[in-house]
Protein backbone atom coordinates (compact mmCIF):
# COMPACT_ATOMS: atom_id res chain seq x y z
CA UNK A 1 0.00 0.00 0.00
CA UNK A 2 1.28 3.71 -1.02
CA UNK A 3 1.53 6.56 1.19
CA UNK A 4 -0.30 9.43 -0.22
CA UNK A 5 0.16 13.05 0.08
CA UNK A 6 -2.44 15.96 -0.49
CA UNK A 7 -1.58 20.12 0.38
CA UNK A 8 -2.95 19.29 3.88
CA UNK A 9 -3.11 15.47 4.35
CA UNK A 10 -0.74 12.53 4.30
CA UNK A 11 -2.84 9.15 3.70
CA UNK A 12 -0.62 6.12 4.50
CA UNK A 13 -1.43 2.51 5.49
CA UNK A 14 -3.62 1.70 8.64
CA UNK A 15 -1.86 0.40 11.58
CA UNK A 16 -3.32 -1.31 14.73
CA UNK A 17 -1.19 1.55 16.12
CA UNK A 18 -4.19 3.79 15.24
CA UNK A 19 -6.52 2.15 17.41
CA UNK A 20 -6.38 5.04 19.81
CA UNK A 21 -7.15 8.09 17.60
CA UNK A 22 -9.83 5.70 15.48
CA UNK A 23 -11.80 5.32 18.66
CA UNK A 24 -11.12 8.97 20.39
CA UNK A 25 -12.05 10.71 17.05
CA UNK A 26 -14.63 8.77 15.32
CA UNK A 27 -15.26 5.26 15.78
CA UNK A 28 -16.71 6.26 19.63
CA UNK A 29 -19.01 8.93 18.40
CA UNK A 30 -22.68 8.10 17.77
CA UNK A 31 -23.14 10.77 15.45
CA UNK A 32 -20.48 9.76 13.18
CA UNK A 33 -21.54 6.33 13.02
CA UNK A 34 -25.26 6.50 12.38
CA UNK A 35 -25.32 6.36 9.08
CA UNK A 36 -22.61 3.80 8.98
CA UNK A 37 -24.50 1.04 10.22
CA UNK A 38 -23.27 0.01 12.94
CA UNK A 39 -22.75 1.27 16.50
CA UNK A 40 -19.96 3.38 17.71
CA UNK A 41 -17.63 1.69 19.83
CA UNK A 42 -17.85 1.61 23.62
CA UNK A 43 -14.43 0.83 24.72
CA UNK A 44 -11.10 0.07 23.26
CA UNK A 45 -12.09 -3.65 23.24
CA UNK A 46 -14.49 -3.07 20.58
CA UNK A 47 -12.52 -1.02 19.16
CA UNK A 48 -10.01 -3.84 18.55
CA UNK A 49 -12.99 -6.32 17.74
CA UNK A 50 -13.48 -4.04 14.84
CA UNK A 51 -9.94 -3.60 13.62
CA UNK A 52 -9.67 -7.53 13.69
CA UNK A 53 -12.95 -8.08 11.81
CA UNK A 54 -12.07 -5.03 9.56
CA UNK A 55 -8.49 -6.52 8.43
CA UNK A 56 -10.20 -10.20 8.22
CA UNK A 57 -12.80 -8.69 5.92
CA UNK A 58 -9.75 -7.02 2.98
CA UNK A 59 -7.41 -10.33 3.92
CA UNK A 60 -10.07 -12.60 2.40
CA UNK A 61 -9.69 -10.37 -1.02
CA UNK A 62 -6.56 -11.99 -1.26
CA UNK A 63 -4.81 -10.47 -4.35
CA UNK A 64 -7.54 -8.54 -5.61
CA UNK A 65 -6.81 -4.75 -5.21
CA UNK A 66 -7.55 -2.95 -2.05
CA UNK A 67 -6.30 -0.57 0.93
CA UNK A 68 -6.99 0.90 4.37
CA UNK A 69 -5.60 4.42 4.95
CA UNK A 70 -6.21 6.64 7.79
CA UNK A 71 -6.25 10.48 6.98
CA UNK A 72 -3.73 12.13 9.33
CA UNK A 73 -3.29 16.32 9.04
CA UNK A 74 0.28 17.56 7.98
CA UNK A 75 0.00 20.26 10.83
CA UNK A 76 -0.07 18.14 13.65
CA UNK A 77 -0.29 14.72 13.13
CA UNK A 78 -3.59 13.72 13.92
CA UNK A 79 -5.57 11.26 12.53
CA UNK A 80 -9.15 12.48 12.05
CA UNK A 81 -10.67 9.66 9.69
CA UNK A 82 -10.25 6.68 7.70
CA UNK A 83 -10.40 5.90 3.75
CA UNK A 84 -10.49 2.27 2.00
CA UNK A 85 -11.20 0.87 -1.46
CA UNK A 86 -11.63 -2.45 -1.86
CA UNK A 87 -12.15 -4.11 -5.51
CA UNK A 88 -15.50 -5.75 -5.72
CA UNK A 89 -15.17 -6.96 -9.56
CA UNK A 90 -12.06 -8.44 -10.88
CA UNK A 91 -13.14 -8.74 -14.25
CA UNK A 92 -14.71 -4.87 -14.77
CA UNK A 93 -11.89 -3.70 -12.47
CA UNK A 94 -14.51 -1.89 -10.21
CA UNK A 95 -13.70 -1.33 -6.75
CA UNK A 96 -16.41 0.14 -3.94
CA UNK A 97 -14.79 3.48 -1.66
CA UNK A 98 -15.65 4.12 1.84
CA UNK A 99 -14.36 6.72 4.50
CA UNK A 100 -15.29 8.30 7.55
CA UNK A 101 -13.86 11.30 9.42
CA UNK A 102 -14.38 12.86 13.01
CA UNK A 103 -17.24 15.65 13.59
CA UNK A 104 -13.99 18.13 14.89
CA UNK A 105 -13.25 18.15 11.16
CA UNK A 106 -16.53 18.34 9.03
CA UNK A 107 -17.35 21.02 6.40
CA UNK A 108 -13.82 21.74 5.84
CA UNK A 109 -12.98 19.53 2.80
CA UNK A 110 -10.64 16.84 4.17
CA UNK A 111 -12.61 13.80 2.49
CA UNK A 112 -13.14 15.64 -0.66
CA UNK A 113 -9.61 16.02 -0.55
CA UNK A 114 -8.49 12.55 0.42
CA UNK A 115 -11.29 11.17 -2.24
CA UNK A 116 -9.35 12.93 -4.98
CA UNK A 117 -6.39 11.47 -4.30
CA UNK A 118 -7.77 7.92 -3.78
CA UNK A 119 -9.07 8.48 -7.03
CA UNK A 120 -6.32 9.67 -8.72
CA UNK A 121 -3.95 6.81 -7.12
CA UNK A 122 -6.70 3.84 -8.07
CA UNK A 123 -6.79 4.96 -11.68
CA UNK A 124 -3.47 6.00 -12.36
CA UNK A 125 -1.80 3.35 -10.50
CA UNK A 126 -3.37 0.43 -9.63
CA UNK A 127 -5.33 0.31 -13.13
CA UNK A 128 -8.96 0.43 -11.75
CA UNK A 129 -11.34 1.47 -14.04
CA UNK A 130 -14.34 1.88 -11.67
CA UNK A 131 -14.95 2.91 -8.61
CA UNK A 132 -18.16 3.41 -6.93
CA UNK A 133 -19.99 4.51 -3.41
CA UNK A 134 -23.08 4.74 -1.69
CA UNK A 135 -24.74 6.86 1.29
CA UNK A 136 -27.77 6.75 3.14
CA UNK A 137 -29.88 9.57 2.00
CA UNK A 138 -30.41 11.12 5.42
CA UNK A 139 -26.82 11.84 5.13
CA UNK A 140 -26.24 14.55 2.08
CA UNK A 141 -22.92 15.74 3.13
CA UNK A 142 -21.68 12.62 2.38
CA UNK A 143 -23.14 13.00 -1.10
CA UNK A 144 -22.06 15.87 -1.86
CA UNK A 145 -18.37 15.32 -0.83
CA UNK A 146 -18.61 12.21 -3.79
CA UNK A 147 -19.77 15.22 -6.15
CA UNK A 148 -16.75 17.52 -5.66
CA UNK A 149 -14.49 14.42 -5.86
CA UNK A 150 -15.78 14.09 -9.92
CA UNK A 151 -18.15 10.78 -8.73
CA UNK A 152 -21.45 10.84 -11.00
CA UNK A 153 -25.02 9.94 -9.57
CA UNK A 154 -25.88 6.59 -10.74
CA UNK A 155 -29.12 5.87 -9.08
CA UNK A 156 -31.10 5.30 -5.92
CA UNK A 157 -31.42 1.68 -4.35
CA UNK A 158 -35.35 2.15 -2.01
CA UNK A 159 -35.20 0.17 0.67
CA UNK A 160 -32.10 -2.14 0.37
CA UNK A 161 -30.64 -1.70 3.94
CA UNK A 162 -31.85 -2.33 7.65
CA UNK A 163 -30.69 0.77 9.94
CA UNK A 164 -31.95 0.68 13.51
CA UNK A 165 -35.03 -1.08 12.46
CA UNK A 166 -36.36 0.90 9.44
CA UNK A 167 -35.91 0.56 5.78
CA UNK A 168 -33.37 3.38 3.99
CA UNK A 169 -32.39 3.75 0.76
CA UNK A 170 -29.13 3.81 -0.41
CA UNK A 171 -27.69 6.85 -3.43
CA UNK A 172 -25.54 5.60 -5.62
CA UNK A 173 -22.58 7.55 -7.41
CA UNK A 174 -19.55 6.28 -9.32
CA UNK A 175 -16.49 7.48 -11.57
CA UNK A 176 -15.11 5.93 -14.65
CA UNK A 177 -11.40 5.97 -15.54
CA UNK A 178 -12.29 8.12 -18.67
CA UNK A 179 -14.36 10.62 -16.85
CA UNK A 180 -11.50 11.25 -14.49
CA UNK A 181 -9.05 11.38 -17.58
CA UNK A 182 -12.03 14.29 -18.86
CA UNK A 183 -12.23 16.01 -15.61
CA UNK A 184 -7.84 15.92 -15.66
CA UNK A 185 -7.89 17.59 -19.44
CA UNK A 186 -10.30 20.03 -18.66
CA UNK A 187 -8.76 21.57 -15.40
CA UNK A 188 -5.63 21.20 -17.48
CA UNK A 189 -6.99 23.71 -20.12
CA UNK A 190 -8.45 25.60 -17.16
CA UNK A 191 -5.42 26.38 -15.97
CA UNK A 192 -3.54 27.71 -18.59
CA UNK A 193 -2.79 31.29 -18.60
CA UNK A 194 -5.79 33.33 -20.91
CA UNK A 195 -5.48 36.90 -22.13
CA UNK A 196 -8.78 38.68 -23.31
CA UNK A 197 -8.04 41.34 -25.59
CA UNK A 198 -11.24 42.41 -26.90
CA UNK A 199 -14.17 39.86 -29.36
CA UNK A 200 -13.53 36.85 -31.18
CA UNK A 201 -15.48 36.85 -33.96
CA UNK A 202 -16.47 32.96 -33.98
CA UNK A 203 -17.55 32.11 -37.49
CA UNK A 204 -14.54 33.70 -38.92
CA UNK A 205 -12.05 33.00 -36.68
Amino acid sequence: MAKLETDRLVLRPFTPANAEAMYRNWESDPEVMRFMGIEACKSMDEIHDRISNWMNYFNELGDSAWSVFVIELKSDGEVIGAIDFAETNREARSAEIGYRIGKAWWGKGYITEALKAVISYCFGVVGLNRLWANYDPRNPASGKVMLKAGMLYEGTARQCKIRGGELVDRIYYAILKEDWDIQNEVAHYNSLPCEHNGFVNVPTM
